[in-house]
C-alpha cells in the first residue's frame, strides 16, 4: 500500500497505523496525536472563469442558477476568446466588447437595462455574425441586439484592469477556475487505526524559530523541553498551550500572525501563553511572533483540546544546565559551538549556568561558557505538585526551574542548626493562598514558603531541625506552605546547609523517578 509519511512517499505492507509508523521508522512519541489526511482532487468550476490579460487577471462569475441559451453558448465558445478573437474590438463609455465571433443568437432590437459589471452577449449592427462578449462599465440602457436572457454573469475581480483595456488590446485566454485540492483529515492517538491507500500521515511538527525573537524562542524551547506541545485551549483560528502562562516577556518581533506561525503573549493576564495559528490574524502588540511550523501543519489544523503534539525545533534547545561538563562539550561539538569551561572544569562536574543562556544568542555568537560545580552541590528535591500546586509554580518561577533543569536559591539569612532562609519575591506571592500547611511536626529537609497571610510573604526556607511550632521560614503553621522535601538528607548535607551564610547560593533539581 502506498502512503505518504511526513511528506515522503512510502510503500508499506501493513494497514494498521502503529505498524506503518514502525515499518517506515517514522519519528513518533507515545501518546501524541497523528494526523491522517485524505485529499480530494480539485475540480473545474463551471460557474467561475478567469479572464487573463497581459496586465493581470479578472474573474467572471456565472449569475444564473439555471442553464440558459446564453450560458450554454458561453460554455461552448469561451475557449475561442484568445489571439485575434480575443482582441478588444469595441470600447465605449459604457461597455468593453471582446471579439467578435459568429453565433446563432436571436436578434432583439429593443433597449435593455444593464447593471455595472454585467457580462453578456451583444451584437454589432444587430448581426449575429458579429457577436461580442460585452462587459458593462456603468448602469445604463442600450440596444445591443440581444434580450435580457443574453446575460451570462458578473465581473467580480479585476474590474480596474478591464476598465483600462483599449481597442486593439488582447485577451490571452478565458478558462474555468480549478478548486484547490480539499484536504480532509483528523487526528488520533489510537495506533490501531486502519489506513487507506494514498493517505498521508504526519507524526510530528517542525518549528523553525526566529532569531529576531530570542526570548520568546527560549520560552517555547523550555515549554517543549520534552518535545511535546499540549493543547490547553482551542478555537477555530488557533490552538494554545497554557503551561507557561504567567511568565513575563518583553515585546519583540510584532508581525502579522500568518497561518502556521506561533506567537506568545507578552502582557496581560494571558502573558506567557503560546499560540499556534490555524488561520491568519492581524498583528497585535501583545503578541510576539517567534516561529513557524514548516512541517506537519495538518497536526495544528486538526488538533483538539487535550491533545499532545510531538514537536521538533530548529534549532535544538541549547540549554545544557544539568548536564556534566563532558556531556555539554560533546553536544556543543556536534552543533559546532565553542565551549569554554568555568568554575569546576572536571568532566563530571555539573553545569549549573551557561553564558549566554539563550539558544538564539549562542547560535549568533558561536561560543558559550559553561559553569560547573561538584555533583554534591546540587540538591535533588521532590516537589509537592498535588498538595501545593500554586506554591510549586511560585517556587519554580523564583528559582528558574520553569526555564531550566537546575534552579538556584540565594541565602538571605541563616540560623545555624535551625533553618536557612532564601530570598523570595513578595510581589509574586501576593496571591499565594494557604495550602499544604504543616501538621503536627515539620521534619528536617522540608522547604516552605510564607503565604500571603503574613507580611514576609514569599520568603522561602529549609528546616534543619524538627519543629512542632514553626515552619521552615519561622512562621506559625498557618502562615506556611510546604512545597518540597530533600529526600537524601545525609549528615554531610546537613553540615553543608548549616555552614551557609548570607549571599551563598545552593542549586536544586527535581529528583527523577
Amino acid at each position: 500500500m502506498k502512503i505518504t509519511c511526513n511528506g515522503e512517499p512510502r510503500e508499506v505492507t501493513s494497514t494498521r497505523l502503529g505498524d506503518c509508523i514502525r515499518e517506515v521508522d517514522a519519528p513518533y512519541k507515545q501518546g501524541c496525536i497523528v494526523a491522517i489526511i485524505s485529499e480530494k482532487k480539485g475540480e473545474e468550476l463551471k460557474n467561475e472563469f478567469s479572464l487573463e490579460t497581459a496586465r493581470g487577471e479578472a474573474r467572471i462569475k456565472i449569475a444564473r442558477e439555471k442553464e440558459t441559451e446564453a450560458i450554454s453558448l458561453f460554455h461552448a465558445v469561451y475557449k475561442q476568446f484568445h489571439n485575434d478573437v480575443g482582441r478588444i474590438g469595441w470600447v465605449s463609455e459604457d461597455i468593453t466588447a471582446i471579439g467578435p465571433i459568429r453565433t446563432n443568437l436571436s436578434v432583439e432590437r429593443s433597449e435593455q437595462s444593464y447593471k455595472k459589471w454585467d457580462v453578456f452577449f451583444g451584437m454589432g449592427g444587430f448581426d449575429p455574425d458579429l457577436t461580442y462578449l460585452m462587459i458593462s462599465k456603468h448602469d445604463h440602457q442600450a440596444a445591443y441586439g440581444t434580450g435580457a436572457d443574453a446575460l451570462i454573469g458578473r465581473l467580480t475581480r479585476g474590474r480596474s484592469i478591464v476598465a483600462d483595456l483599449k481597442e486593439g488590446d488582447t485577451i490571452e485566454s478565458i478558462r474555468p477556475l480549478v478548486t484547490e485540492a480539499e484536504r480532509i483529515g483528523f487526528v488520533t492517538s489510537d495506533l490501531n487505526t486502519e489506513l487507506e491507500e494514498g493517505q498521508e500521515i504526519f507524526t510530528f511538527i517542525t518549528v523553525k524559530l526566529s532569531p529576531d525573537a530570542p526570548m520568546s524562542s527560549e520560552h517555547f524551547l523550555s515549554l517543549t523541553r520534552d518535545d511535546t506541545f499540549h493543547v490547553d485551549a482551542h478555537t477555530h483560528t488557533y490552538i494554545a498551550s497554557e503551561a507557561h502562562k504567567g511568565l513575563g516577556l518583553p515585546g519583540e518581533n510584532i508581525l502579522y500572525r500568518s497561518k502556521y506561525t506561533l506567537s506568545v503573549r507578552n502582557m496581560g493576564t494571558e502573558q506567557g501563553k503560546v499560540y499556534a495559528y490555524k488561520e491568519s490574524r492581524l498583528p497585535n502588540p501583545a503578541h510576539n511572533i517567534f516561529g513557524e511550523v514548516i512541517q506537519g501543519g495538518d497536526l495544528i489544523g486538526h488538533a483538539r483540546l487535550g491533545d499532545t503534539i510531538y514537536a521538533v525545533t530548529e534549532p535544538k534547545w541549547m540549554m545544557l544546565v544539568g548536564k556534566t561538563q563532558k556531556e555539554a562539550e560533546e553536544f556543543f561539538e556536534r552543533e559546532k559551538i565553542e565551549q569554554v569551561r568555568e568554575g569546576n572544569k572536571d568532566d563530571n562536574a555539573v553545569v549549573v549556568d551557561q553564558i549566554p543562556a539563550l539558544t538564539m544568542e549562542i547560535m549568533e555568537k558561536g561560543t558559550v561558557r559553561t559553569v560547573g560545580v561538584e555533583e554534591e552541590a546540587v540538591f535533588d528535591v521532590v516537589l509537592f505538585y498535588e498538595e501545593a500546586p500554586r506554591t510549586v509554580w511560585y517556587f519554580k518561577k523564583i528559582t528558574g526551574l520553569i526555564n531550566r533543569p537546575i534552579g538556584y536559591l540565594k541565602v538571605f539569612f541563616a540560623v545555624p542548626g535551625m533553618m536557612v532562609l532564601f530570598q523570595g519575591r513578595a510581589d509574586e506571592a501576593g496571591t499565594l493562598l494557604p495550602e499544604n500547611a504543616p501538621k503536627g511536626v515539620v521534619e528536617k529537609g522540608m522547604l516552605g514558603v510564607t503565604n500571603m497571610s503574613r507580611s514576609n510573604r514569599g520568603m522561602m526556607g529549609i528546616r534543619l531541625d524538627e519543629s512542632k511550632e514553626y515552619g521552615p521560614t519561622g512562621e506559625a503553621f498557618d502562615g506556611t506552605n510546604l512545597v518540597l522535601s530533600i529526600p537524601s538528607l545525609t549528615p554531610s548535607t546537613l553540615t553543608f546547609l548549616s555552614k551557609l551564610k548570607e549571599g551563598d547560593v545552593i542549586y536544586v533539581k527535581e529528583k527523577q523517578n
